[in-house]
């Protein structure tokens, strides 16, 4: 409007003043824009910080209640599963047990299902938690982006505007300042237009007001419009701080509450599976897994053996690729003298020729004529000079020429040694890196099958609980029986002794009841002896776990020998790692080359191999200890295996105790026969089996194997060690079904990927929450980037 009155009012002309205020105006309005747009970006990088630093917190406090849950939830599940295993465990003993236990199982039951439906609740108040929060954020960011393209679009509207109004002012107030500029000279004739000339000064200082004005309306308006951003930055940050302080508070009433709740659950749980606990020992069963896991260490010693003579081939080969090089560099510094030799006789031949040439010249010159020679002696003496510089260039050129030949014949053979050398060090540095690669991934191997057979061990333990449990009952049922048949057999002591009441014969009555008497002792005795074959078994049980524990310590002994072994050889790659070093760095001058040579040759040959040959002598003193370790073990398996045929035998007496036994009630009828001393003739009584057992010869188990195996490493051939087969079980010694079957390497790698799967899914728990922290970190660099 002010360009428009303008334009109508004023004449033309032009005013330097009013130009200098507008860009003036403009350039403060420029250097304010930045400034804003600073400081507004700082506020907004703060709420964001503020913001993200409260969503970080909160998904922690989400992490840290929901790993408690987790734990608590498999450790109740564990507890309740072992309850669940000794309840069913424990079901063959009494009507009463099994009831109490049934009750005991049900209020298991019921807390699980309180602690289900608890946990349950707490998962869906936490998902409520998270949507509600989630929802809280998403509507302060979308009111924070909402005000911020408002505040951004009223900025750039009024920027627009000022801009468009300079525009119209610098237009129109141009050309007429210009007319002005241009008729100024003239307006001594023109005196009249001075009241115009007022009048423009006068709306030229109006707008310079009203763009004072504007730019001051401008700016108090970008300060409003900032304290109220502020104002409501502080709001929502209040406002966000209070309701993340009330939310982490009612989680952590929620979690004290929820930790009470499963401390006194734990608690219960505990003291019922403490009274649910047997005082049988879990020691059986790792007989099995042991010989198992005796078997697989000899099969990696086997595999390190061939390992170490496979070093020890590549070593000599390496020792012999250097012997050649130093003969090839004696070759070479032979034939070099060879060189030298012709040379040096060619430069003799040289100077004695000239020298012969000197004396022909002199000779001649003397034969001349004296009126000659009186007449011409400084000619002769010229010609003289002439013949023996040239003949002396001549020698010289040649000597030169010889030299550099000779120079540059050494500096070939130099250099083609250098690159052998060169060629020889890589070589060696390669394949010790190959070897320290190979020893660690089977090192990485031998642990995670270690781990395997750890997990194995656990198993074999629970296994044998089940086999002690199982042993028990079967016991009870012997006992059980035996009390059936005294009552059995009082019944039918009691019917004879009616029956030969009735027909009045009291002498058979006697005799029977005398009879009776020995089965009784015989039954007595017999009960006796199995209790002394369960101590007897519990007793070898525990001797054989302990010497198996004594191997395995003895094993990780031999395990971290080749610990050592490895270190050895990483300390022979670093040592010669510098020798290399030094090799290329030390200087060969002209004077000095043989020397050297000689320093080089022996900077091959030498270090490496005293390194080497103590290495060597600590591999030898370790496979001398593997084979005295392995020996042993061979030992002590077949003691084992002596054992366990034992054990079996006796396993067997008592089943075949258990059925004669079982079948003795069947007997009762024929009373000849149940009244004799030898009640069944088809059965033996546990004094004629003793007898029996000391005539019969022990058992003889061959393992054709191990004799194998003991072939293999006293042999020193790598070819018995490589096609020689896989170690097996002999089908009499294990009790497993699959007895008959080879060792199968890949059941091995089974079980390692599996531990593997297993030892991962805890770092894929770990990853989760820095999943969950993603999301937030965008969030946070897009608001940021604006």
């Amino acid at each position: 409007m002010a360009s428009a009155l303008n334009s109508k009012i004023h004449p033309p002309g032009t005013c330097t003043s009013s130009k200098a205020d507008a860009r003036a105006g403009s350039g403060w309005r420029m250097d304010c824009d930045p400034e804003m747009h600073v400081k507004m970006c700082k506020k907004i990088a703060q709420l964001t910080k503020v913001i993200y630093a409260l969503n970080t917190r909160q998904d922690e406090a989400e992490a840290s209640a929901e790993s408690l849950r987790e734990a608590h939830q498999e450790e109740l599940q564990d507890t309740v599963a072992e309850t669940r295993t000794r309840l069913l465990q424990e079901q063959g003993y009494t009507s009463e047990d099994a009831e109490t236990l049934l009750k005991r199982i049900q209020t298991l039951e019921s807390a699980l299902e309180l602690q289900k439906r608890l946990t349950q609740e707490a998962l869906a108040e936490s998902a409520s938690c998270k949507l509600e929060t989630k929802e809280r954020e998403l509507r302060v960011e979308a009111e924070h982006a909402e005000r911020v393209l408002i505040l951004s679009k009223e900025m750039l509207e009024l920027k627009a505007d000022y801009e468009k109004r300079l525009q119209l002012l610098t237009s129109h107030e141009g050309p007429q300042w210009g007319q002005l500029s241009q008729e100024s000279p003239d307006a001594t004739a023109e005196s009249g237009q001075r009241p115009e000339m007022h009048q423009v000064l006068l709306e030229v200082e109006r707008l310079r007001a009203e763009n004072q004005q504007l730019s001051q309306d401008y700016a108090r308006k970008a300060e409003e419009l900032q304290a109220t951003y502020e104002r409501e930055n502080e709001a929502i940050r209040q406002a966000m701080q209070q309701s993340v302080s009330e939310a982490l508070w009612q989680w952590q009433e929620k979690e004290s509450g929820l930790r009470k709740n499963f401390q006194v659950q734990e608690s219960a749980l505990q003291a019922q599976v403490r009274k649910l606990e047997g005082d049988l020992e879990h020691r059986g069963r790792k007989i099995s897994d042991l010989k198992k896991y005796a078997q697989k260490l000899k099969e990696r010693i086997q595999d390190l053996d061939v390992q170490l003579r496979e070093a020890r081939r590549e070593n000599s080969e390496l020792k012999s690729t250097a012997r050649k090089l130093g003969e090839k560099l004696a070759i070479a510094k032979d034939r070099l003298m060879l060189q030298e030799c012709p040379v040096t006789g060619k430069a003799d031949d040289v100077k004695t020729e000239s020298e012969v040439l000197r004396k022909t010249n002199d000779l001649e010159a003397c034969k001349l004529h004296p009126q000659q020679v009186q007449g011409f002696p400084k000619l002769c003496h010229c010609n003289k000079r002439g013949s023996e510089t040239q003949i002396e260039k001549e020698a010289s050129g040649e000597l030169e020429r010889m030299k550099q030949k000779y120079e540059e014949d050494l500096r070939k053979v130099r250099h083609q040694t250098e690159e052998e050398k060169q060629q020889l060090r890589e070589q060696l540095g390669k394949r010790l890196e190959e070897l320290v690669k190979k020893h660690t991934v089977e090192m990485k191997s031998v642990r995670s099958s270690v781990e395997v057979d750890r997990k194995k061990l656990k198993e074999v333990e629970a296994q044998l609980e089940e086999v002690k449990t199982k042993s028990e009952r079967e016991i009870k049922q012997l006992e059980d029986e035996k009390a059936a048949l005294s009552v059995k057999l009082q019944n039918s002591l009691l019917e004879a002794t009616e029956e030969l009441l009735k027909e009045e014969s009291s002498h058979s009555l006697q005799i029977q009841h005398q009879a009776h008497l020995p089965e009784l002792q015989v039954l007595e005795e017999a009960r006796q002896e199995l209790r002394e074959e369960h101590e007897q078994t519990q007793a070898q049980q525990l001797l054989l776990l302990e010497s198996l524990r004594q191997e395995l310590t003895e094993q990780r002994a031999a395990c971290s020998e080749h610990q050592k072994a490895l270190e050895l050889l990483q300390n022979e790659q670093r040592v010669l790692g510098p020798l290399g070093k030094w090799q290329a760095i030390n200087p060969c001058s002209g004077n000095g080359t043989d020397h050297t040579f000689i320093t080089e040759d022996v900077g091959v040959t030498g270090p490496p191999g005293s390194v080497p040959c103590a290495a060597e002598k600590g591999l030898l003193e370790e496979n001398a200890q593997l084979q005295d370790t392995v020996l042993r073990l061979r030992a002590e398996v077949e003691q084992h295996l002596q054992e366990a045929l034992q054990l079996r035998e006796q396993h067997r007496f008592s089943e075949e105790r258990r059925f004669h036994y079982a079948a003795f009630p069947s007997a009762m009828s024929h009373r000849n026969r149940s009244f004799s001393f030898n009640p069944h003739p088809g059965y033996l009584t546990p004094s004629m089996k003793k007898k029996k057992m000391e005539e019969v010869p022990s058992r003889v188990v061959s393992v054709p194997n191990l004799a194998s195996y003991a072939k293999n490493l006293l042999s020193g051939d790598l070819s018995s060690r490589i096609n020689a087969p896989p170690i097996t079980k002999s089908p009499s010694l294990d009790p497993s079904p699959s007895c008959g079957q080879p060792y199968k390497p890949t059941q091995l790698l089974d079980g390692k990927t599996a531990t593997r799967a297993q030892d991962g899914e805890p770092s894929q728990a770990k990853e989760a929450p820095q999943k969950q922290g993603s999301p937030h970190q965008e969030w946070f660099t897009k608001y940021f980037s604006f």
